[in-house]
Order: structure tokens, then sequence, then C-alpha cells
């Protein structure tokens, strides 16, 4: 009998230790603090601290390397009845190099890097007091917003609107003497609201008033670097923003040139019949990480499944989901169907995961 109830304490013993094990592990996690608390505040005592964007304007220039050179304008207003201590804005890209802040009208303690599965995070530590704004201007670099497929490039460009913006501004900058690919696909989405060229490098800008937190952008532009061929599309030539009559003669080149595009078109045509064997195995790596992911996931699944069957599996949101299975779409990669309020989800014959 002592035997047994020196055992029942033992394991009572054992228990308390495991649960204090368990507490000492998962009580700093529970405490941690939210990111826009005051400084010196716990969490049991958050105050009124939020913020909306007045500004965000993003701008681009793209190397004929790939590489993507990024300046952000960040302008940021406290909406609410306490200063603000640090913000954060979240890139969807996760290696960047060269990062540089500058703060313009609050002051700038520090700032670092969380770079997560498919994006970072900048968190920036200021003091903007209640109803000011403070300004604030990013710049870095990376390779992962232009991919290379076959004889032209993509550009993308995504982020999800994490805090309300009252305008958001988006230039991109082409390199030099570069065409837009129309090969099969629109050369840009969306619609931009403006563009030129100053006979070097082609420029578009997109721009949006009154975006709510939860919304997400994404952008494309697809164009063929200097020196390809273009595939159905006119070099760019130092002309004016806006097309004037053109003259007989050059009616005539651009007639000539629209008759080699064509003869263009009909050997990429071939091309891609006699390469079509191996195409999911170039263009796969070449995908984003979330195109990647859903690819694989439907592969895994037997190539069949719902649009809120890849979002419970994934984690995704809705409209990223929405707007990855698009993409995919547009691609060929994926088939969609409605089957009553589901939207089903089905590779396409020529993609092997």
């Amino acid at each position: 009998m002592r035997g047994l109830a020196w055992l029942h304490e033992l394991r009572s013993f054992a228990l308390v230790v495991l649960l204090g094990l368990l507490v000492a592990t998962c009580l700093p996690h529970w405490l941690q603090f939210p990111p826009l608390l005051v400084e010196g505040e716990t969490s049991s005592s958050v105050k009124d601290v939020s913020y909306r964007l007045v500004e965000e304007k993003v701008n681009v220039v793209l190397s004929e390397s790939g590489e993507a050179e990024f300046s952000v304008f960040l302008s940021v207003e406290n909406l609410g009845s306490e200063s603000i201590s640090s913000f954060s804005f979240v890139l969807e890209v996760t290696n960047i190099s060269g990062l540089s802040i500058v703060n313009f009208s609050a002051p700038l303690y520090s700032y670092r890097t969380d770079v997560r599965r498919y994006d970072t995070i900048i968190t920036i530590n200021t003091l903007i007091l209640p109803g000011e704004v403070g300004n604030f201007s990013l710049s870095f670099a990376t390779s992962q917003a232009v991919m290379i497929l076959y004889t032209y490039s993509q550009f993308v460009f995504r982020e999800k609107v994490e805090v309300d913006v009252g305008k958001f501004i988006l230039e991109v900058w082409l390199p030099p003497r570069c065409f837009l690919y129309s090969g099969g696909a629109e050369p840009f989405y969306p619609e931009p609201t403006s563009n030129f060229t100053d006979g070097e490098r082609l420029f578009f800008k997109w721009e949006y008033d009154g975006l709510t937190a939860g919304d997400y952008l994404i952008f494309f532009l697809y164009y063929s670097p200097s020196g390809a061929e273009p595939a159905s599309s006119v070099a760019i030539v130092p002309l004016p923003m806006y097309f004037s009559p053109l003259s007989p003669a050059c009616a005539l080149v651009v007639a000539a040139g629209s008759a080699l595009c064509a003869v263009g078109v009909i050997g990429a045509v071939l091309f891609y019949k006699r390469r079509r064997k191996g195409f999911s195995d170039v263009v796969f790596p070449l995908l984003s990480d979330a195109e990647r992911e859903v690819l694989k996931l439907l592969s895994d699944s037997g190539g069949v499944m719902s649009q809120r069957e890849i979002q419970s599996k994934t984690g995704y949101s809705k409209a990223k989901v929405s707007v990855t299975v698009n993409m995919l779409e547009k691609k060929g990669l994926v088939e969609r169907e409605a089957r009553g309020r589901m939207r089903i989800v089905r590779l396409s014959g020529k993609v092997k995961v």
C-alpha cells in the first residue's frame, strides 16, 4: 500500500512539473504586446493607437538583369488619441538588399526586418503624435519581382493592404529599349492610369483613391528585353507620348513590321508545340511561391480541389486564393468550373508537378 501511495505521489509531482514547464514555455508568447502599443504599456492597458496611410507611392525601376530597384514613400497619419511608437510595412518578397529608410517629418529611432515564409515585415520605430503625420521613404532592391519566361519577362507586384490608404500610386519604369509583349496575353494588368516613353524607357502608372484594409493589389507587366524579337509588338522608338496620324512612309514601315511579326508568331507557335512536353518543368520554378504551392497541392490531391479546400489547406485569404487561381488559369495551368456555389479547380493536361 505504501508503495502504491508513493507511486501516486510521484505521478502527481511529475504532472505538476509538466504543467509548470508548459506554463513557462507558453506564457511569454501569451504576453506578447501588440505591434502598436505605446512604449511602456502592457497588454492589459492597451490605449487608442491607430493609423492610416495618407499616401503610399511605390516607384520601381527595372534593369536588364531582372533586378528591381524600389523607392517607397509612406505618409502615416495618427488617427488615435495616443502616440504611435512603431508601425509595420509588409513586402511580398523574401529577399531584399540595400534597405535604406529616411525620415522626413517624424523621428526614426530604429527599424528591423522579419522574413516570413512568403513576405518580409519592415517595422519602423518612431514617434508620431496624435493627429500628426509622419513621412518616410524606403529604398531597396530585389530580384524576386521579375521572372524571365522564354522570350519575354514578367514583372509582378503584389500587396495586401494592411490599413486604409487615402491614395495609392505605383510607377514602373521598364528596362531601356524594351518591347511591350502581347503574344497571346495582355501586356499589362490592370489597365494603367497613364503611360509614356522618354525614348529609352516605357513608363506605366496606376493610381487609386480610398483603399481599405484587406484589399489585395496585384499588377503584371509583360515585356521583351532589349535585343529580343517581339512576338507581336513594335520596338520602342523616340515618339511623343500621344500617337499622331502616320505618314505614308511610316505606314509602309508599320505594315512591313506587322507582316514580320505575324511570321514570328507562327514560328513561336510551332516552336511551342515541339517543346510542349517540357513546358511544366521549365515554367514551374519561375512561378510565384503561392502559385507553386497551389499546383503542388492540386497534384497531391489528384488534380482536383475546390477553392474553399485550397484556402483551408494553404491558410491563404479568400481573395489571395482567387487571385492566385485566376493567374494560373490565365497561364493555362489550371481550369475552373462552377458547381452550384462551389468553384472547382482542376490541373490542365500539360502540368506535371
